[in-house]
Order: C-alpha cells, then sequence, then structure tokens
C-alpha cells in the first residue's frame, strides 16, 4: 500500500453569498485519506463535514462557493474543474452514498433502470452485459435475489434495502473513493450495523478508500481507521482513531468522548 494519500485537501475554504452578505462556512480544512483506509469525518451538525463533502464532489448549492485552497485525487487537482470534468469523475473516481437512500433514488424507475443509467454514463456497454454487472453488484452488498430487486421500483424496498441499493450503485463502476455521508440516518439499530458491517467488508475486500461522515463517535470507533474532528467549519483534531479518542489533544473532541461515554452509560 503506498503511503501517498489517495485524497488530499489542504487549506480549504468556503464561502456563502448572500443578501446579508457572505458567510465563512468552511476555514483552512486540511483532510487526508489514505488508500485502502475508512476515514471519519465527524462532528456535530454544523461543523462542516457535509459541507467539505459537497466541496470534494463539486456539488457546493448554489451561491457557495469555495475560495482557497486545493482537494486532489491522487495527482488530478479538483477545484475549479468543469461540469462535464466533474461528470467523468463522479460515480467512476469518486463514488457517493447519501443520508436517504429514498431521496438517492428516482422513484419513478427501476432499480435495473438507475443503476444502467450510471454505467451508460460512463461506459459503452451492452445491455445484457450491464445487466449481468447490476446483478453481480447488488449481490456483492448481500442482496439474495437480485434479480427481483433489479425489476423493483425503490417504494417497493425497505429502508435497508433501499441503501443496499445505493451502496450496490456506488460501487458498480468501481470507484476508488466512496463517501458515505451518514449513511444509516433513518435506519433501525439492526440494520445500521448490518450496512456499516457492509461497507467495511466491502471497503477491505475491493481495496477502495472510504471518507465517513458522522456525527457517531462510536461509528468512529468501531469501523474507522482513522479520524478528522470538525467544530464550526475547522479542523480541531486529526490523526489514527486509537490515538485520538486514547488520547485527545483536544477540549472539544474530548467533550464529544464524554458525551459518548455518559450515553452509553444511559442505556
Amino acid at each position: 500500500m503506498s503511503d501517498q494519500p489517495i485524497l488530499t485537501i489542504t487549506g480549504l475554504c468556503v464561502e456563502a453569498v448572500g443578501r446579508n452578505g457572505i458567510t465563512p462556512l468552511l476555514n483552512d480544512v486540511a483532510v487526508s485519506l489514505q488508500r485502502g483506509r475508512m476515514r471519519g469525518l465527524m462532528g456535530e451538525t454544523g461543523s462542516g463535514k457535509s459541507m467539505t463533502a459537497k466541496s470534494i464532489v463539486g456539488l457546493l448549492p448554489q451561491g457557495v462557493r469555495s475560495t482557497a485552497g486545493s482537494i486532489t485525487l491522487e495527482e488530478q487537482e479538483l477545484i475549479g474543474l468543469s461540469e462535464s470534468a466533474w461528470r467523468s469523475i463522479r460515480g467512476a473516481s469518486i463514488g457517493m452514498v447519501f443520508q436517504n437512500p429514498r431521496t438517492a433514488l428516482y422513484p419513478m424507475i427501476t432499480v435495473q433502470k438507475q443503476m444502467a443509467n450510471v454505467v451508460w454514463s460512463h461506459q459503452k456497454m451492452g445491455r445484457r452485459e450491464t445487466f449481468a454487472a447490476i446483478t453481480a453488484s447488488l449481490e456483492m452488498t448481500g442482496i439474495t435475489d437480485p434479480e427481483r430487486v433489479a425489476r423493483s421500483y425503490p417504494h417497493e424496498l425497505s429502508g435497508g434495502m433501499a441503501q443496499r441499493v445505493v451502496i450496490a450503485t456506488a460501487l458498480i463502476l468501481k470507484p476508488r473513493v466512496l463517501i458515505a455521508d451518514e449513511p444509516t440516518t433513518g435506519l433501525d439499530a439492526t440494520v445500521q450495523r448490518q450496512i456499516l458491517d457492509l461497507l467495511r467488508h466491502l471497503q477491505q475486500n475491493l481495496d477502495f478508500s472510504v471518507l465517513m461522515i458522522t456525527h457517531d463517535l462510536g461509528i468512529v470507533a468501531h469501523y474507522c481507521d482513522d479520524v478528522t474532528v470538525m467544530r464550526n467549519g475547522q479542523v480541531v483534531e486529526s490523526g489514527e482513531t486509537k490515538r485520538v479518542l486514547v488520547d485527545p489533544s483536544h477540549e472539544y473532541t474530548r467533550t464529544l468522548i464524554d458525551a459518548s461515554r455518559l450515553s452509553n452509560l444511559r442505556e
């Protein structure tokens, strides 16, 4: 495994421009994602973690812009790319798993058609070969009847099954990086564990890298090799998960760890 990070963010600054002036959203953010590892990007709501993820894939909302910094995927600079260049990267080089599979999947077309559209937007592939790739990707995520699921509409699937479909879609083109933005939101505890176990299993066996966006310290502790802690649009701590949890250097990180311990005691 190379020591060179596959994804590197340095000095990233992002701001929103509105009627009331300019609002800083990210300030001098630095994050690195090593090959074949899972990094947790954690913090409370509004800390800037999802805005960082959106910056990585060029999906900043209207009125929001990056003003400084660099984001490189291997040696390719991502900031400043044209929309056509972004379309060639999203899905093929960087896969995305969003919070709510119900909004990530279009309700009016079948799973098969949605996954085929992802494939055909990047590769020339015949229908039979495409369907074989779709069923293989669905089966890879633990779906035992991939042909039936492929013919289904999203509303016909349970929340856990729909999220497996989203993961299968994100991985069908074998991206080098997967961004998982709160991927278990809205799922019950048992299904959450299954989805997280699945992501970790796939990451280790397929050797891609994962940036896990989460507010849950327990997820970071159990699944992530490394962690970056954000607060108010800034990185306050970063390092190997074991080191950060045992010997945090920032007061905010210590507060998060203490709050997590109290929560576990109440349970």
